[in-house]
């Protein structure tokens, strides 16, 4: 019950905010609502990732309450399949797609027949790194990522005292992907500043055992690493495990939520992490399709935040934390 109720305050919210978005050729009339919208959400990665069950969390109690019929389906890290899975829902003349633009360009051609074809397009979680100069999505819902991987890497030097000549290695689950790049573009640009080198390491998304032998092997050969930062879920719940098995004793940080993850903060094995609310992203995209449909109202971006979680406020999000946080 406190989930939907949640979910309702959301709703609430949007309604409101939204209320004041701005049409062209002036008052937009109000399209006739069919009351039910079929929405497909397409996850460009796989269930093995704990991170995408928050996202669906928030998509699925949001369309439950508002009475629509989703559909979330998993590209298993395949960009050709994420096409064919956009491809059928434009055949079946869903109403709306929400959609991760993991790989720049690879989805502008079917994102724009989805848009010639009066289906509205939001893009969540990750967007076309020029955003709506570099795809049609009508709007993004998600994480500044620069911006969050500057401010996390600035704390991690300053609270471990990073500076010239060390060495920081920087594990993503998907080194390619447009959020592992502009979170590397804010990590690079704080370690220069302070004049220390830095790495991507990529740890891949198939399991959590996978990436914790793999950044274990990575600290092994690179015993002069002076910190880790980790530009994903996976390598951050792994990060600390990854230390020690190492026999190494150096501090780490990172991005988003898990129970592990915040424990490992309240007991001292980690820094902090940034926190970009998965959750938002499915209830909004979901929330902006209905409106869009219902009302035309158009969807608009939506910075779901950067809050960094630290010992300080750690407890807050934990009992939440493998579930909506």
């Amino acid at each position: 019950m406190g989930k939907r109720v949640a979910v309702l305050a959301v709703c609430v919210v949007l309604l409101l905010s939204m209320a004041t978005a701005v049409f062209a050729g002036g008052q937009a009339e109000r399209p006739v609502a069919t009351e039910d919208y079929r929405f497909t959400m397409v996850i460009y990665g796989t269930t093995g990732n704990p991170f995408w069950a928050k996202v669906v969390a928030g998509a699925t109690e949001t369309a439950d309450v508002l009475g629509v019929n989703l559909d979330i389906q998993y590209a298993d890290d395949d960009a050709e399949r994420q096409i064919n899975i956009l491809e059928t829902a434009i055949t079946n003349q869903v109403d709306g797609i929400g959609i991760i633009i993991n790989y720049d360009d690879a989805y502008n051609r079917v994102v724009q027949r989805a848009i010639d074809a009066g289906i509205p397009v939001i893009a969540y979680n990750i967007d076309h790194s020029l955003g709506a100069e570099g795809n049609a999505r009508m709007a993004f819902i998600g994480q500044d990522f620069q911006v969050a991987g500057y401010l996390i890497t600035r704390r991690l030097i300053e609270e471990a005292g990073i500076g010239r000549g060390d060495h920081v290695v920087a594990p993503v689950e998907h080194p390619g992907a447009v959020y592992a790049q502009q979170r590397y573009a804010g990590v690079r640009r704080a370690l220069e500043e302070v004049g220390a080198t830095s790495e991507v390491l990529d740890t891949g998304g198939v399991s959590l055992e996978d990436t914790l032998d793999r950044l274990t092997q990575y600290l092994l050969g690179r015993r002069d690493t002076a910190a880790v930062l980790a530009m994903g879920g996976m390598p951050m719940e792994m990060a600390p495990q990854a230390i020690r098995d190492a026999g190494l004793d150096i501090p780490n940080a990172g991005f988003d939520i898990s129970a592990r993850i915040v424990t490992n903060i309240l007991e001292g094995r980690s820094l902090a992490t940034v926190d970009q609310q998965p959750y938002l992203q499915g209830a909004n995209t979901v929330m902006q399709l209905y409106l869009n449909n219902k009302y035309g109202l158009l969807p608009v971006d939506i910075n779901t935040g950067g809050a960094i979680i630290d010992q300080s406020n750690a407890e807050i999000v934990l009992e939440l934390a493998d579930s909506v946080r």
